[in-house]
């Protein structure tokens, strides 16, 4: 295997870097929105912007270092926000569930569109992963 072989990547990584830039700077503007509105502790809108952290150098990164492959930072940005998203997604359900409504008074069509979006983290990690399987596949020489 040459070492141009051992570089190719997979076409729909481009794709994944744009959407992930994109959903970044939606994620970051929603976020910073959601956080003046209805307020959230320091602390959790810290974990955003480490997610938005992480996503935007697996963005950046996958689309500099061309034709090598940023699959696996790709992979971690989008494995961290499935992590966060997973926690807001069953705590707001474990509130519903109690009968409780949300002590900050954030409106009932918060939990669906979260609820949705962890939906969409969950199929673009798995097409993170998939690249970055696949990468780490070409990159090995097997020893002969």
């Amino acid at each position: 295997m040459t070492a141009n072989e051992r570089h190719v990547r997979h076409s729909s990584e481009t794709a994944l870097a744009i959407f992930t830039l994109v959903g970044t700077a939606l994620h970051f503007g929603l976020e910073t929105w959601y956080h003046f509105v209805w307020g959230q502790p320091l602390q959790a809108l810290l974990v955003d912007y480490i997610c938005v952290a992480l996503m935007v150098l697996g963005g950046v990164m996958s689309l500099r270092i061309r034709p090598g492959s940023a699959a696996g930072l790709l992979a971690a940005g989008w494995a961290f926000a499935l992590g966060f998203g997973w926690r807001s997604v069953f705590g707001r359900l474990a509130v519903r569930e109690s009968g409780e409504t949300a002590s900050n008074g954030e409106a009932s069509f918060v939990l669906p569109i979260i609820a949705v979006s962890l939906g969409i983290v969950c199929l673009t990690l798995v097409w993170a992963l998939w690249l970055a399987y696949r990468q780490a596949k070409i990159g090995r020489v097997d020893p002969a």
